[in-house]
């Protein structure tokens, strides 16, 4: 049996996000305000998402991920939380990894986008290891963020169409105030990343 590893889960969010979209995004808003609910993940992790999300569950080589992705008026938004088998600070997850396998992923998904990362920086938020990058294409605009929980990673995925930037970054920006992580501060993703 094959055994997903962490590179290709995200893979599969990153296809998720574009199987959502038809793999065909938007170029308008023909969708009604989003009604924003509070997604609540078994490890505890919460995000408020635009919209009731999709969600997909997978166990493989021993690492349990649940992906979350909603359909936007102009692509789509989503994240996904992996369990590992216990990550110890001296064995992190490989977020640099993970950020090459999403792009990748994505495109893979949708040949006409030519996504790729851009302005990536390392650094910290709420105590934790992160990783964030804008995500540029043809015609497509999105952003990141993959932060080390220790037993958890978390990914937050965006892609929209390049003429709706505004409401891609607005949305982001909400998401990433929304996260609440246990035992990681009641606010933990909110802000820039800080360097290091």
């Amino acid at each position: 049996m094959l055994r997903l590893s962490t590179v290709q889960r995200l893979v599969l969010l990153a296809a998720s996000t574009t199987v959502i979209t038809g793999g065909v995004l938007s170029h308008g808003s023909a969708f009604a305000a989003p009604q924003w609910q509070k997604i609540t993940d078994s490890s505890g992790i919460s995000v408020r998402l635009p919209g009731r999300p999709h969600v997909e569950k997978y166990s493989e080589g021993g690492v349990n991920s649940r992906d979350y992705v909603v359909k936007t008026g102009y692509g789509a938004l989503g994240f996904v939380v992996l369990d590992g088998p216990g990550k110890a600070p001296d064995r992190p997850w490989d977020l640099k990894t993970d950020l090459k396998a999403a792009v990748e992923g994505y495109n893979s998904s949708d040949t006409g986008a030519r996504l790729r990362s851009t302005d990536v920086h390392e650094g910290t938020t709420g105590g934790d290891h992160c990783l964030e990058a804008k995500l540029v294409g043809v015609d497509r605009v999105g952003h990141i963020r993959l932060v080390d929980h220790g037993r958890q990673e978390l990914t937050i995925m965006t892609v929209g169409h390049g003429d709706q930037r505004r409401a891609v970054d607005r949305d982001y920006r909400q998401v990433l105030d929304s996260v609440k992580a246990p035992g990681h501060g009641t606010r933990h993703a909110e802000g820039a990343a800080v360097s290091t």
